[in-house]
């Protein structure tokens, strides 16, 4: 393309034929500094912020193509004008000039290759680093969680309770999701609330009346699709506070709603201390702060986060907007 524009600007010949090959033979000594300049002066000087020293390589490199590009349009170029001005310091000056631009037209899409290429390699990393993130967030479903439903089951068979095989069903759903279902990118919604709602009857079975639960889903929820696992550190934190010993009755509640596209997640758990500093330093998920990241990465200018920590309970409300509509 370039080759094309100067055999059309400056139609150095006397057929279109003769204005390509010429054209390109000037080009030659053009790109010979070009590439010269963008794959040894620029690192050897000028990354190393030897500005003079570059300055002036670059310039003796210039002018040791102007004369055998003048020898070419002497003998070669058919065109008046230009002939006329071979060999006189305005046509060295103009020659410069055009290999200074062909020079910085090479560094600039050198400059805007490798803009690309790191832009690819930022997205790559951050996608193996979702994905590593997801899987230190399946080995971290609360081993506690685990144990406590295990302990519970064998609690519920000594006792031959009707509520053994509920716990059994339950806990394989849910590990069965955890393990094979959510490393294909994203999920259906119900899955997600299935899940959930499979963890919180754990809990119910495992906490009794200590703990008044409440999940509530409402809107169109078929057909919508989430990234997985994204709930399970606010609903692990909530009925770690929720259901604490300090609390008489402790209650949990928890809405899930879509609306025109929009995913909003609201989480409420009674509580007698701060909360917002432990969430932040979670033991059993990933943390407030490495689910923002998650969140920044997955839902990138798509999501809202609102926490509330007030005297006597503590609310998440999350807020992911349809891409379609954000």
């Amino acid at each position: 393309m370039y080759t094309a524009f100067w055999a059309l600007a400056v139609q150095p010949g006397k057929t279109p034929a003769q204005w390509i090959g010429y054209s390109a033979l000037i080009l030659f000594f053009h790109g010979l500094v070009a590439y010269f300049n963008t794959y040894f002066l620029v690192n050897r000087f000028l990354y190393t912020r030897q500005i003079g020293f570059y300055i002036v390589a670059l310039g003796l490199s210039i002018i040791s193509v102007t004369f055998p590009i003048s020898i070419i349009v002497h003998r070669l170029v058919n065109n008046r004008e230009i002939e006329n001005l071979v060999w006189s310091w305005n046509f060295f000056l103009i020659t410069a000039l055009t290999v200074l631009f062909s020079v910085v037209l090479i560094m600039v899409l050198k400059l805007l290759k490798n803009w690309y290429q790191e832009e690819q390699a930022k997205k790559q990393l951050m996608q193996l680093n979702l994905q590593t993130e997801l899987k230190f967030l399946k080995s971290q479903i609360n081993p506690h969680f685990l144990f406590n439903s295990l302990n519970n089951l064998y609690a519920l068979t000594l006792m031959k309770s009707d509520a053994a095989p509920e716990v059994v069903l339950r806990l394989s759903n849910i590990l069965r999701y955890v393990l094979y279902e959510t490393g294909v990118g994203k999920v259906p919604l119900e899955k997600e609330i299935q899940y959930l709602n499979d963890y919180i009857e754990l809990e119910k079975i495992r906490l009794g009346n200590r703990v008044d639960i409440r999940f509530r889903t409402q809107g169109n929820l078929q057909a919508k699709e989430i990234e997985p696992m994204l709930f399970l550190t606010f609903v692990e934190n909530s009925f770690k506070h929720g259901a604490s010993a300090a609390l008489d009755k402790g209650w949990v509640d928890i809405d899930l709603n879509v609306d025109h596209g929009d995913i909003q997640f609201v989480i409420s758990n009674s509580r007698t201390e701060p909360q917002t500093e432990r969430l932040n330093n979670h033991s059993g998920g990933i943390g407030l702060d490495n689910l923002r990241k998650r969140l920044d990465l997955l839902y990138p200018d798509l999501y809202q986060l609102e926490l509330h920590d007030e005297p006597e309970h503590y609310t998440v409300n999350l807020t992911l907007k349809n891409e379609y509509h954000a």
